[in-house]
């Protein structure tokens, strides 16, 4: 990529011409004095791109290093979707590629199986554009947790007050009074050798929308001192998407954020 101030335009092009199905996502990150707009998602099941396949698409398109792709190639037996995210400010391209492993999960919360432990939804790797360092990150999942234990996870997990923490929490609590006993899905994530910790909660079935967390990110923004005209534009622009999850917690540099992804195009089972 080359042009980074459009990196997510560039590689949703980039999807569009593998001529193969993919879910899309857009997505906005708020932090201290920041609003990182330049933000994608996007996945594929590996029917259709196949996981060894999607990865050496990223080495060459992406310019994923050779121990980044080693790891991915040693845990992608059994993923049954793959998906690549890209984060560009100013010069910096960030990469997230993830495998995800909902199948085992799905088929023992069918069978009744399924306990209350942490499960391994997602297994991801991180770089930047033309960089050879790599970060690897685990995302362990709880399927089964009300949003009443959704909101007290949320809460243990601040060792301090934590507003973007809050603000899911708040979101959480929209959600289910919007749609009660809508499932909901709650994540954990952490990155090996640096200060990530933070959680992931998909809302897609509360049926809730970005304008009914405009005034939640407002308040979100004002007290972090986000660039009150960016955030506007954006929720003006996509204020009928879907809420599809929100992330919020420590980033791996230490720092509070909250993480919106909305939906603009459904990956089909």
């Amino acid at each position: 990529m080359t042009n980074k101030a459009h990196a997510s335009e560039q590689l949703l092009q980039q999807a569009a011409e593998l001529g193969l199905p993919f879910g899309q996502e857009l997505s906005f990150k708020l932090l201290p004095g920041r609003l990182l707009d330049d933000r994608l998602l996007l996945g594929w099941q590996v029917r259709d791109f196949a996981a060894e396949r999607f990865i050496t698409w990223l080495e060459q398109a992406q310019g994923l290093p050779a121990a980044a792709a080693a790891a991915l190639h040693g845990r992608a037996s059994g993923a049954n979707t793959v998906g690549l995210s890209v984060e560009a400010e100013a010069d910096d391209v960030l990469f997230k590629a993830y495998l995800e492993f909902w199948d085992p999960i799905r088929a023992r919360l069918l069978a009744g199986t399924l306990g209350p432990e942490p499960q391994l939804l997602h297994y991801g790797v991180k770089w930047q554009a033309r960089g050879q360092a790599h970060a690897q990150a685990e995302y362990h999942v709880q399927p089964l947790l009300t949003a009443y234990e959704i909101v007290q996870r949320i809460r243990a997990l601040q060792t301090e007050i934590s507003l973007p923490l809050a603000t899911a929490n708040a979101l959480v609590q929209r959600g289910s009074a919007r749609a009660p006993g809508a499932p909901m899905l709650y994540m954990e994530a952490r990155e090996a050798g640096n200060a990530r910790h933070s959680c992931d909660i998909n809302l897609y079935k509360t049926g809730l929308r970005l304008a009914d967390a405009a005034g939640l990110l407002r308040e979100l923004g004002k007290s972090l001192g986000v660039p009150a005209s960016a955030l506007e534009a954006l929720l003006h622009t996509h204020t009928a998407l879907p809420l599809g999850h929100v992330a919020a917690g420590t980033d791996r540099h230490g720092q509070d954020f909250l993480s919106l992804y909305l939906g603009v195009r459904e990956l089909v089972a």
